[in-house]
């Protein structure tokens, strides 16, 4: 749902009669507990309703239902912060809004009021599931909410930090006493980019490492080694002496195979689609004869213990969730920081003339391949190595059987989104370490060329998520830069394959992916015979002539500088009427970045960079760059004409 234009219409709407909004209001105001209680039972139920968003926003509900963080009655502070919870799970705009409504004050007091030192610990009910006591399933539920504040909004980050809380939380870690829920999640994201929290974390390594060797018995188990590696792998320091024994537990996470978990899940699943919202409609708790406070709470805590197939639901998810931390923490960990150096310079060049940003350009010598080394410590290369994660990552990117992702849509789609966003995570690291380690060290050309033809034929079989589809030719596109000096193996390329990559640039709506497969034509236009050449660069130059985007236009025109960057191909420029046609984009191009230049953001200097390169290097520079201008303008020798 669009959240923002929903929060803007609530807040500019007329207020409204008869509302469910505003009889939640009404009972979350009242002075009667069992009211309370039941209003924001069914604020957690109404905010997962579109039409319902809009109302939360402009009536002053969030505001009203904070202040219960504090509220005397315990049972009251437990169903607010689960309702709360909910609320933020909405949107990131949501979270924000929630952010503005000052629910940080009593979320924060809320928290300080669960001591560390021994004070308070929490009891284990093993006739409900061994779920734990009201008051101390109030302080998960919090934290939980404190956890998506974070994540969602900085102003959220400035509040914890201010908190002294960190000290607390890092406590609770201590899983024997405090079971294995969701703390360490929260500090998962109040450990990111926080150097805050690393001085912090930084003294209590020993409780952290101790993490990595637990004896992993379930899911849940396995989550919380894996959340330990990743708050280790976001505080620099501890991640500099305990680099090994990180591996070491994202390759343990990876090994898992998830796919037996699924397919016990799915055939546990109804096979009839459920509903994603429930109707609502608010009435009073039906009234039971000589029911104690304490039965009646009791319950209502049984009614909502989950299902089995909901457990089975719950600890999946984990798994997935937990595979998804691994891949993420060892992208991180292979991250070089020298490639992060050099795109920074890059950018400063770009404040210059368009002469230097071309003289850069060049020097880094087009027509290459990426440099064929490794650019990771020695130490996390033969972790790769000998842990066999590049295998293992591969596995996870892999698509599940028709049968098991048709259920996971129909019934489960929670569960759907966790195993997509594993495989997202897989690809990404993959595409990581393909700009990061040799050829060699990914196995060799034939098997880079395999990860390539499986990964299109996944492409091409009607892959239906955007972001995945992005990943998966981000990761084509990082494998095919390996394969440049390898052109024996694309012998078997026939037309019918070409076209298939051409049809999927006509057909392909988001920008990113249509960027990755032109730059993919680029290298595939050095590797391939002279017919399908031909084919490439008409269709570029064609797209380019309609392509709206202009950093897709500026890609587009860097696959051509690949291809024209060691054969002159001077048939295929004359059929074609290139001269023409590269004039008539020069002019497109530029009309284009002018018009876009705000829109573009931080790509601006990368995309004008580019421009300078293609139609201003009649005359200098070297290489592939100059010999593309000339060949299709030959006519020019001064540059200034081209200006």
């Amino acid at each position: 749902m669009d959240v923002t234009e929903l929060i803007e219409q609530g807040l500019g709407g007329s207020e409204k009669s008869g509302t469910p909004v505003e009889a939640i209001v009404e009972q979350l105001e009242s002075a009667v507990t069992e009211e309370k209680i039941c209003g924001l039972q069914s604020l957690a139920t109404i905010c997962q309703g579109e039409i319902n968003v809009g109302e939360l926003v402009g009536i002053n509900v969030i505001r009203i239902a904070a202040s219960l963080l504090v509220d005397p009655d315990k049972s009251v502070r437990h169903a607010t912060a689960g309702a709360l919870r909910n609320v933020s799970v909405v949107s990131v705009e949501l979270c924000e809004f929630m952010v503005d409504q000052d629910v940080l004050t009593p979320l924060l007091a809320l928290l300080t009021r669960y001591p560390s030192n021994g004070q308070w610990t929490p009891t284990f009910d093993k006739n409900m599931q061994n779920q734990m006591d009201e008051h101390s399933d109030t302080f998960l539920q919090a934290v939980n909410l404190l956890w998506n504040l974070c994540e969602s909004t900085s102003d959220a980050l400035d509040a914890f930090n201010q908190s002294q809380l960190l000290e607390n939380f890092v406590t609770f870690l201590n899983y024997n006493v405090y079971g294995l829920e969701i703390v360490a999640q929260c500090l998962l994201v109040v450990s990111e980019d926080n150097s805050s929290s690393w001085r912090v974390l930084a003294n209590h390594g020993s409780e952290l490492t101790s993490l990595l060797a637990i004896d992993v018995v379930d899911n849940s188990s396995l989550m919380l080694r894996t959340l330990a590696a990743a708050i280790i792998g976001n505080v620099p320091v501890l991640l500099n002496s305990h680099t090994s024994q990180v591996l070491i537990c994202v390759s343990k996470t990876l090994e898992t195979n998830h796919r037996p978990a699924l397919g016990n899940l799915t055939s546990m699943l109804p096979l009839e689609p459920q509903k994603d919202v429930v109707d609502l409609e608010v009435t009073d708790d039906v009234v039971f004869d000589e029911e104690t406070e304490a039965q009646s709470h009791q319950r209502r805590r049984k009614a909502d213990l989950p299902s089995e197939g909901e457990l089975e639901v719950r600890s999946v998810g984990r798994l997935l969730q937990a595979q998804r931390i691994a891949a993420e923490i060892l992208t991180n960990i292979c991250s070089s920081e020298d490639d992060w150096q050099s795109e920074g310079n890059e950018n400063d060049d770009n404040g210059g003339s368009d002469a230097e940003s071309v003289y850069d350009y060049d020097t880094n010598t087009l027509n290459e391949s990426v440099e064929n080394t490794d650019k990771v410590p020695v130490e996390v290369l033969e972790a790769i190595k000998s842990l066999a994660l590049v295998e293992k990552l591969w596995q996870k990117a892999q698509p599940v059987a028709e049968n098991v992702y048709q259920i996971l849509i129909e019934s489960e789609q929670g569960t759907l989104k966790k195993l997509d966003g594993m495989r997202i995570s897989a690809m990404l690291c993959l595409h990581n370490l393909c700009n990061n380690i040799s050829t060699e060290d990914l196995g060799g050309p034939a098997a880079v060329y395999n990860v390539w033809i499986d990964l299109g034929q996944q492409v091409f079989q009607g892959e239906r998520n955007d972001k995945l589809l992005e990943a998966s030719t981000s990761l084509m596109r990082a494998a095919l830069e390996h394969l440049r000096k390898s052109p024996e193996l694309f012998q078997q390329m026939t037309e019918n394959d070409l076209q298939l990559m051409l049809n999927g640039v006509m057909g392909c709506e988001d920008v990113e992916i249509r960027a990755n497969w032109l730059r993919m034509l680029g290298i595939l236009g050095c590797l391939l015979p002279e017919s399908h050449v031909k084919a490439i660069i008409d269709f570029v130059l064609n797209t380019c002539a309609n392509e709206e985007d202009v950093w897709v236009l500026a890609e587009a025109l860097d696959s051509m500088m690949d291809i024209f960057a060691d054969n002159d191909w001077h048939s295929i420029m004359h059929e074609l009427g290139m001269v023409a046609k590269c004039k008539q984009l020069d002019r497109i191009m530029r009309e284009k970045l002018k018009r876009d230049k705000r829109q573009l953001g931080d790509r601006f200097p990368a995309v004008s960079t580019k421009c300078a390169v293609k139609f201003t290097m009649a005359t200098g520079g070297g290489g592939g760059a100059r010999r593309f201008v000339r060949v299709l303008v030959p006519e020019v020798r001064d540059r200034s004409v081209l200006l």
